[in-house]
């Protein structure tokens, strides 16, 4: 057996009533919390409401951020991180989904960091963030892109037309609150979407060349319990059982992300949401899905025929292996049945922009590519994006 490493330093507060707990969790680490989260969506639901009132209880003070878009933006971090350097705040606390949780991260480096955010961001001779940055509490509304788990945040530089990360030890949260009953007000689409993420992270990271036999076990129980209840969660978003295997998918996904990272999908996701900021990350990812098992299940038949099975599809009784073409036929169904059976051209992509997407991947996503066991070729991912382009 090869030799592994597996490493995730957050400490997760997971199950239903934990969201009140921010309060507490963040007094262990900071005295003025800066609040970061979206537009509209928590204050609506008075999810935002409830983690102020839980902050001052605990005696810390709040600044709030409300301004964070989905695919957000370097010009929204340093928005956010001048903010915080002009309140003095010692912590910063994301209350949302994917979007406000990596904003939140990128700004407790640039409030910190005196060298320009690009610096953390470009994809050559990137620095790293030091100890200096913002301590971070994640408690997270969505079920879907784990960041409250992981090192990982992405932020699209404007001026670049690039949606790239940052990730090291320092942007670990501190502590992830993950209550399922906090993703209830999570409407039909972000529910479909963020499960696309949850299943992506698990694929990706059961085929890097960085998986190793614990994170094969997380990616197995993820993608399991995303064929047998995202549908659920979808189909009634007040099923809070469905809501709660949905979390604790998200964990297991996490627990993979944070130690295998990305591969070619979010490779292939990352430019197609930078040229165009109003596409759903997870719409965006599930568009590759079936072409991706279609072009690449001989690859590793074992590991493909396993997902067909998980998500009940496949030879019954028969080794895995057997079943390992049936895995797009399985997660087909599975995009028929949450809503998400598109292409690329639903998303407003055309034709002619594949291979500029491609070129980008490769120029800054290229260590995801890497991670792909499969040697892609520029010529590989045309043909997978090309595949994708229209619904199946």
């Amino acid at each position: 057996m090869d030799t592994f490493n597996f490493h995730n330093p957050v400490r997760l507060v997971f199950g239903q009533g934990t969201f009140d707990q921010i309060g507490e969790r963040t007094a262990e680490f900071g005295s003025h919390a800066l609040l970061v989260t979206g537009r509209s969506a928590a204050r609506k639901s008075g999810l935002l409401d409830r983690a102020v009132a839980s902050l001052e209880a605990a005696g810390v003070d709040v600044t709030l951020f409300e301004k964070i878009m989905p695919n957000p933006t370097d010009e929204v971090v340093l928005e956010g991180a001048e903010l915080a350097r002009e309140e003095g705040v010692d912590i910063v606390v994301a209350v949302g989904g994917g979007s406000p949780m990596d904003a939140s991260k990128a700004i407790a480096v640039a409030a910190t960091h005196d060298e320009p955010l690009w610096e953390f961001l470009r994809p050559e001779d990137r620095r790293e963030a030091t100890e200096a940055t913002l301590p971070i509490i994640c408690a997270t509304t969505t079920s879907g892109t784990s960041s409250e788990l992981t090192p990982f945040a992405v932020i699209t530089a404007t001026e670049q037309k690039m949606k790239v990360g940052i990730g090291s030890d320092n942007h670990y949260p501190k502590v992830a609150i993950i209550d399922p009953a906090a993703t209830l007000t999570c409407p039909t689409g972000v529910t479909a979407n963020t499960g696309a993420d949850v299943l992506a992270h698990s694929m990706e990271g059961y085929f890097s060349t960085a998986a190793s036999p614990v994170t094969d076990l997380f990616a197995e129980k993820a993608i399991g319990l995303v064929g047998r209840w995202l549908p659920k969660a979808v189909e009634d978003c007040s099923n809070l059982q469905a809501r709660e295997w949905m979390s604790l998918a998200n964990v297991y996904a996490g627990y993979v992300l944070s130690n295998c990272g990305a591969s070619v999908m979010h490779a292939l996701e990352h430019p197609i949401s930078a040229h165009h900021p109003e596409v759903a990350h997870g719409a965006g990812l599930a568009v590759m899905f079936v072409s991706y098992a279609r072009h690449y299940w001989d690859r590793d038949p074992l590991k493909f025929g396993k997902i067909a099975h998980l998500l009940g599809r496949g030879i019954a009784g028969a080794p895995a292996e057997q079943s390992a073409q049936y895995a797009a036929d399985a997660l087909q169904t599975l995009l028929d049945r949450v809503g998400l059976n598109i292409g690329l051209e639903d998303l407003g992509v055309e034709r002619d922009e594949i291979p500029t997407l491609v070129d980008d991947a490769l120029h800054y996503m290229g260590g995801a590519v890497k991670k792909t066991p499969a040697d892609l070729t520029r010529d590989d991912l045309i043909k997978l994006m090309e595949d994708s382009f229209e619904a199946k």
